[in-house]
């Protein structure tokens, strides 16, 4: 493994544990998972300060946004 597979992994793995706190946060009710999938969703790169690590940190929120409404609607088939 080099260091941009372990670095990705540790990045992977940071995203699953946000993930996962996030649900039980919402399944609790102590969060409104909706709307921070929304939030996630509006982040808006300054057009001043466009570039590739803004970008990716971006399609990284969109990603997770993403993640967090699946299994919202996963839990929603399941009762």
């Amino acid at each position: 493994m080099d260091a941009f597979d372990e670095l990705a992994g540790r990045i992977d793995g940071i995203a699953q544990a946000v993930l996962r706190l996030t649900a039980a946060l919402e399944i609790a009710g102590l969060i409104d998972g909706p709307q921070l999938s929304a939030a996630w969703r509006n982040v808006r790169p300054d057009p001043l300060q466009s570039d590739p690590l803004r970008e990716a940190s971006r399609r990284t929120l969109l990603a997770l946004a993403l993640e967090l409404d699946d299994a919202r609607q996963a839990r929603s088939r399941l009762q």
